[in-house]
């Protein structure tokens, strides 16, 4: 159990047959923060010796971006959990998902996805973070379970390391891997990065999109799929 819930290989029902999907990005668009770095910052200021490690581990993690994000974040995954119990880290992301990420989540956009969902619509999430941190903000709140995509990792070296680095075209594939989904009808991301998915829906709503990413997301779309932008209250 502790295995499927961070590799993401947890079952979670399919939507009806015929139902309009609807993909929602988590963070930046269903909470206020990236959600891994927030509970690793947390994480690692309970134990200094586990700051101490990711400081030194910064600059390969620096590095190592020019080859790859998953690269890059596997150092920062590795240094946060070599020689730890991964049941450990798994219930220290479940309690940051129950006690801390609701103050984070945006009242608006989830308001946006009940919507959706009580229409009959089929709500999937499709994220980098990490699946037990969304499925954990979805039962501290009450809402029933929902299909999630998300990174996966795996045990190397003592520690865990992304198998998977759920952004961009790889949320595509793992869609239609763990789901069999292959085309969807609104999106809703506050990134271009999701620009795979936003290039095949037939609406889109952008949350809280920097300039850059909205004129970019509107050249993509040149002007024939519905654009929408919503901008949920600050805390």
């Amino acid at each position: 159990m502790i295995a499927d819930a961070l590799t993401g290989a947890a079952g979670a029902p399919s939507g009806a047959a015929g139902a309009s999907v609807v993909v929602f990005d988590f963070d930046g668009t269903l909470v206020d923060r990236d959600s891994v770095i927030d509970f690793a910052l947390r994480y690692c200021m309970r134990r200094p010796a586990r700051w101490l490690l990711l400081l030194v581990c910064l600059p390969l993690a620096a590095v190592m971006r020019f080859r790859s994000l998953a690269a890059s974040a596997s150092v920062l995954l590795w240094a946060l959990t070599v020689g730890g119990s991964t049941r450990r880290f798994v219930l220290a992301l479940r309690e940051y998902a129950k006690a801390t990420l609701p103050g984070f989540a945006h009242e608006e956009i989830f308001a946006e996805l009940t919507r959706h969902v009580s229409a009959g619509d089929h709500v999937v999430i499709a994220t980098g973070t990490l699946p037990p941190l969304v499925r954990g903000l979805l039962g501290a709140r009450r809402h029933h379970r929902l299909p999630v995509v998300g990174s996966r990792l795996r045990r190397k070296w003592g520690g865990l390391v992304a198998e998977t680095h759920c952004i961009g075209r790889v949320k595509v594939r793992e869609l239609e891997r763990r789901f069999g989904i292959v085309s969807w009808v609104s999106v809703y991301t506050d990134s271009f990065a999701d620009r795979s998915l936003l290039s095949r829906a037939r609406n889109v709503t952008l949350v809280s999109p920097s300039n850059r990413t909205l004129r970019r997301t509107q050249r993509l779309l040149g002007g024939g799929t519905p654009l929408r932008v919503l901008e949920p209250r600050q805390r």
